[in-house]
């Protein structure tokens, strides 16, 4: 039970890393020509024209799987003696990693603003190039 609290908040705190990073690193696009944003995250997976404005897109997403070990903790008597043991067991559990980023730009190719969820295992690399 400790290893899964452990690996929750190793998690979250991970996981506020790379919600920062991608929050600060696009909203320093804002302004920007698009191409600013090709640099940093690669080209797009798509496009569209709304109301005036192009949405860039770049969007990943995988499935996998995650080992997930419990452990059980037994106690009994044999001849009125108390014995103890633990189990330990491991089951993969699935897990989908996935991102999606939407900026709009303007008729100028100036970035307006920007969109994006996700979680650590899918924007992780988009976080990371975003850094400053």
């Amino acid at each position: 039970m400790n290893r899964i609290v452990a690996l929750l908040v190793l998690s979250l705190g991970l996981g506020g890393c790379v919600s920062q990073n991608m929050n600060e690193g696009l909203q320093s696009l804002v302004g920007q020509d698009i191409h600013a944003a090709v640099a940093r995250l690669g080209y797009p997976s798509g496009q569209r024209e709304i109301l005036g404005d192009t949405i860039y897109v770049w969007g990943s997403s995988q499935n996998s799987v995650m080992p997930l070990s419990t452990t059980n903790y037994t106690s009994g008597s044999v001849g009125g003696v108390p014995v103890y043991g633990t189990t330990t067991s491991t089951n993969l559990v699935p897990v989908n990693y996935n991102c999606n980023i939407q900026l709009a730009v303007n008729s100028q190719g100036r970035i307006k603003s920007y969109q994006w969820s996700g979680n650590m295992g899918g924007c992780a690399h988009y976080a990371n190039a975003l850094k400053p």
